[in-house]
Parts: structure tokens; sequence; C-alpha cells
């Protein structure tokens, strides 16, 4: 802008020095009646003369020399000045003023640049790519000397950084297969990045910004070899997914067999041992009406969990069965004191019915009665417990269990 002002100024100024060389050396004209003549003598005309050619020269020097040595740097620049082919200085955004005959500004842009790379890679299976990639960077303003010592221009620089980038990614892309490749791209354009950065920013003067793989492109057969894998692959998967969906049904409906006669064979296994315990019952009813003696005992269990309150860690747990007279009453029993639950359990493990014998009521008196046992003991066939039945010197006993009767 300043240069500018300047050019106009000067040039201003060779005009009016044109204007009075003309204007001083101009005809004259034939003078008339009433005409006040302003022409000049010999003398006044070669002072002014000399006047107008100094006004003159003065601009034409002044439009030559000055404008063109008031340099201007913009922001989102940077210049480093040469005098007479030697480095001189770094001129950051402003305006200076150098003789431009001795100084040259070298000026570099230190705004974000683009820098597109087309190259040719291969993958570690031998596969061709074409791959198109990318890299945004800005120049360090401090070290615009330097980049200008060392490769004269920002062409230079670019091709040096590009060759760097084109040597990075070739050797990262060939430790993967095609295939690799095609399904990790995302994960691999962070790694090229990051391995471009670090070559790039430390030794050749530039911040990398980002580093984009902007297209993978392989050869048409190698494209359509994966695009006929895919639908293989779709298809065993639908496939695959058809012959689990039948397993599946098989296996639901055979356990749902599976099931169904578990649950029958446990309703016989119930009604049997309900049949079985009726019939225990039953013999001591005889026995009772035929007037024998009849005594009952009782097999009861106690169990005693003491338990952390704070954890539920079970501390110890013990299981005491013992033989009660009277019928025990089923019961939990809960005590906390010292960050300690005690928990006891009683329950009834089965009823022992003695049938006695005397003068009068005798064992062979009994006979039809054991006869009947025996029959209940052949009754039913199936895995659980049919009451235990033993006959001695003295008495007949039968055990009838209390739980799954």
């Amino acid at each position: 802008m300043i240069r500018s002002l300047l050019f106009i100024l000067f040039f201003i100024v060779c005009g009016i020095g044109v204007g009075l060389l003309i204007y001083t050396n101009a005809k004259g004209q034939p003078k008339k009646k009433g005409v006040v003549d302003f022409s000049f003598s010999a003398k006044n005309k070669a002072k002014l003369n000399k006047i107008g050619g100094s006004i003159l020269g003065a601009g034409l020097l002044c439009t030559i020399l000055i404008p063109s040595s008031f340099h201007q740097v913009e922001a989102g620049q940077v210049a480093v000045v040469k005098s007479l082919g030697t480095v001189k200085a770094t001129r950051t955004p402003g305006t200076y003023f150098d003789f431009y005959m001795f100084n040259e500004y070298i000026v570099f842009d230190t705004t974000v640049q683009k820098l597109d790379i087309e190259t040719v890679s291969y993958s570690s299976d031998a596969q061709t790519m074409d791959i198109a990639m990318t890299i945004q960077y800005k120049i360090d303003p401090g070290k615009a000397e330097n980049i200008l010592t060392e490769y004269t221009n920002m062409e230079s620089l670019e091709q040096r950084i590009e060759k760097v980038a084109d040597d990075n990614v070739k050797a990262i892309l060939s430790k993967y297969t095609a295939m690799e490749i095609i399904e990790t791209r995302a994960a691999i354009s962070p790694e090229v990045e990051k391995v471009i950065r670090q070559s790039v920013d430390e030794h050749y003067y530039v911040t990398i910004t980002a580093v984009n793989l902007t297209n993978i492109d392989f050869t048409d057969e190698f494209e359509q070899s994966v695009e006929d894998k895919v639908i293989a692959e779709q298809q065993k998967e639908a496939a695959i997914t058809k012959a689990e969906q039948e397993l599946e049904v098989a296996k639901l409906t055979a356990q749902a067999k599976i099931e169904a006669a578990r649950g029958d064979a446990e309703s016989q296994k119930i009604i049997a041992s309900a049949a079985a315990k009726a019939m225990a019952l039953k013999i001591v009813e005889i026995a009772s009406s035929q007037g024998y003696e009849v005594k009952e005992t009782y097999t009861k269990s106690t169990e005693t969990v003491l338990t952390n309150i704070e954890t539920g860690e079970v501390i110890s747990s013990l299981v005491n069965e013992e033989s009660v007279d009277v019928k025990p009453q089923e019961s939990v029993t809960i005590e906390e004191k010292d960050n300690v639950r005690t928990t006891i359990t009683t329950t009834l493990i089965d009823t022992h019915y003695s049938i006695q014998y005397d003068a009068t009521h005798t064992q062979e008196n009994i006979k039809g009665v054991l006869d009947f046992v025996k029959y209940i003991e052949y009754l039913e066939k199936w895995d659980g417990k049919l009451p235990s039945v033993t006959t001695g010197s003295g008495s007949t006993d039968i055990i009838v269990p209390s739980t799954g009767l």
C-alpha cells in the first residue's frame, strides 16, 4: 500500500516538472491589441527550464529508488532478507525499508499448506495398490532462514517431504496383507500419520497438522475376488445360521421331550412315594387294630450356620441328627450378635414306628401283615426309597421318611 502511494506521489512530482518545462518552452503567440504579454525573457526561461528539469529528475530518481525499497510482509508470511547474496535477517509481518538494489526479500507462507501425494505400493501378499494421500503442514517461521539456505525454496522442501512420506507409507502398508488393509484401514491411517509426523517434524522445519489416506485402490481383479469372497462368506454365514437355527429347534424339541419324560418320571415317583407312605401307615393301623402296641420315635436334623453379617461369608456350618420321642416342630431361628448371624434350622427327617410283640401278640400272628409289607416293597419300581421294614424277634420296625413322601 505504501509503495503504491509513493509511486503516485512521485509521478505527480514528475508531472509537475514536465508541465513546467512544457510551459516555459511553448512558442509565443502573435501579440494582439489589449492582450497582456506573459512571455519570458531568455534569462528567465533558462532559469525555469533548469527548475523544471531538476523537479523532473528528482521525481524520476525517487520513483526508481524509493518505492521499490519499501517492503511489506503480510500476516501469515515471513520473509528472509538477502543482502548481496548473504542472509541478512528474518522479517515478520510489517513494513520495512531496505534498498532494493542491495536487498532481496524471499517470502514464505506460514499458513497451513496442503500437499497431495499419489504413489504405488505393494501389500505383504504382493497386491498392487494405488495410494492417494494428503499432508497438511505449516513451516516454522523461526526456521525460514534454514529452509532458504538448505532447500533454496519451498518447492524443493515439498519434494523432500513427499519423498519421506512416500517411503514411510510404503513401509507401513507392506507389513499388511491386502485383506488386512481393507479391514483395518481406519487403524492403519493413524499409524501412517504418526510415523510421517515423527520423520518430518524433527528434520524438515515444518509441523505436520494432518495426514489422510484419501484412497487405497487395488486392481480390478483383486477387488472382484474380494467381492466374490464376501458373497461366499455371506452365503456361508446364512447356511450356518440356518443350520444353527434348525439344530436349536431340534435341541429344544428334544429337551422338551426329555423334560416331559422327566416330569412323568417325577410324578410317578411322587405318586409311588405317596402310595408307599400310605401303605406303610396302613400296616401300622392294621397292627394297632389287632392289639399290637406301636411305639413312635422321630429323627430330627438340626443345622447351625454362622455367617458374617457384613460380608455374607459363611464362617461355619454344623449338621446334627438325633432320635427323639416327641415329634419335633420344623422351625428356623435367627440370632445376630457381634456381627455374626446364627441360623438354626430344625427339620423332621423320618418317623420310626415299632410294632411290639408279647405273649398274645406274637410275630406269627402278624405274619399276614408282614406279607403285606413284602407286597409293598415289590409293588413299585423306581429309584426312590420305600419305607424301610425290619423284623426282629421282639418287634417289626417301619421307618417312614418325611421328605418326598
